[in-house]
């Protein structure tokens, strides 16, 4: 085994979810902090006057009372399973709709350690992020033509690895382990996405997403997680594998797919725009010899998450993917990380 230690900072905030939305039934928002909470263990140890009332609210449908009377009843100090910074503007939101049953206030979580103790990067998501990067680099060297249907798409990959499946993918010799994150590296809220219009303006759209992210260096406080990167040099030296890599074809291949998506995004989306300073601040950001560039998580963009030149929209002839971004508290651009290796 060949083992490269992974320092990981996180550049701009990213959120990796869980799939799954909170509803404010199990979770509440007391003196500008979110707490997950534990609504079993609080039902089961209410008093009988108060779980009398509580039945009464579900016999009648009031789920908008029933919010209410979770926020006002329930100790955090004992039934909280984690908790997590919270904008201002989230705590507000949550205050004064927390008894208006339209807004639905659901919360898109951060995934995290069975137990729900820490946040963490899977080691599946960095992969994915080099898997890509290294794909799009092998593809255009070998000028694949573009698949001209669905079949071709889905099998694209594979043709491009060489590999007949997922047996003999070369990525099966590289492993990637999980990244715990620091319990207090994440805070809850407000992701919007925007279209810039003819003045170079980013203009928001009105629907409410309400997520988990990082904090992270353009947002004041920086993260830092380890991880590991194994090359496993007994299944590659079978010859079983199609292909296989070295550290420096990741680090070639990262540096020029990521660093050519940063440049674009600001390009098209960000200069001269309110967030201009803050896009250039990723953009100055050094890689040398020892690092490179990843984008991790939801809200990456889909060029960050697609092939150079074979990326097609969906549906066909209907409109062109890319047209907007996605950015955390209106000025942050999403999931940016330098990852420096050692030996």
């Amino acid at each position: 085994m060949i083992k490269y230690s992974l320092k990981c900072e996180i550049l701009s905030p990213l959120h990796i979810g869980t799939g799954k939305e909170i509803e404010p039934f199990y979770y509440i928002i007391k003196d500008h902090k979110f707490y997950k909470i534990s609504l079993d263990n609080f039902l089961f140890e209410l008093p009988s006057d108060d779980r009398i009332a509580f039945e009464r609210l579900i016999d009648e449908g009031r789920l908008n009372k029933i919010r209410k009377f979770i926020g006002e009843k329930v100790n955090v100090e004992a039934y909280s399973i984690y908790s997590t910074d919270v904008s201002p503007e989230v705590a507000k939101t949550y205050n004064s709709k927390l008894d208006d049953i339209q807004n639905q206030l659901l919360i898109n979580p951060f995934i995290r350690t069975a137990g729900e103790n820490k946040p963490y990067i899977p080691g599946s998501s960095i992969k994915g992020a080099i898997r890509t990067a290294l794909i799009s680099q092998i593809a255009q060297n070998s000028n694949f033509p573009k698949p001209q249907s669905y079949r071709e798409e889905f099998e694209f990959e594979s043709n491009v690895l060489g590999c007949t499946d997922a047996k003999n993918d070369p990525f099966r010799g590289i492993k990637i382990r999980d990244g715990l994150l620091p319990s207090d590296s994440t805070i809850i809220t407000e992701v919007k996405n925007v279209t810039k219009d003819r003045n170079g303006n980013l203009s928001p759209n009105a629907i409410q997403l309400i997520c988990e992210i990082t904090y992270s260096r353009i947002s004041k406080k920086p993260v830092v997680f380890e991880t590991e990167l194994i090359f496993d040099d007994r299944l590659f030296s079978t010859n079983y594998l199609s292909g296989d890599f070295i550290i420096e074809d990741i680090k070639e291949a990262c540096n020029g797919f990521y660093l050519d998506k940063l440049q674009a995004e600001h390009n098209k989306f960000y200069k001269n725009s309110i967030i201009s300073d803050l896009s250039q601040t990723l953009l100055n950001e050094e890689v040398g010899d020892s690092s490179f560039l990843i984008r991790v998580g939801r809200f990456s963009g889909v060029e960050s998450v697609t092939i150079d030149n074979y990326r097609n929209p969906r549906p066909p002839g209907k409109g062109i993917w890319g047209k907007s971004r996605n950015l955390a508290e209106m000025k942050y651009p999403m999931g940016w990380i330098k990852v420096t290796i050692s030996e």
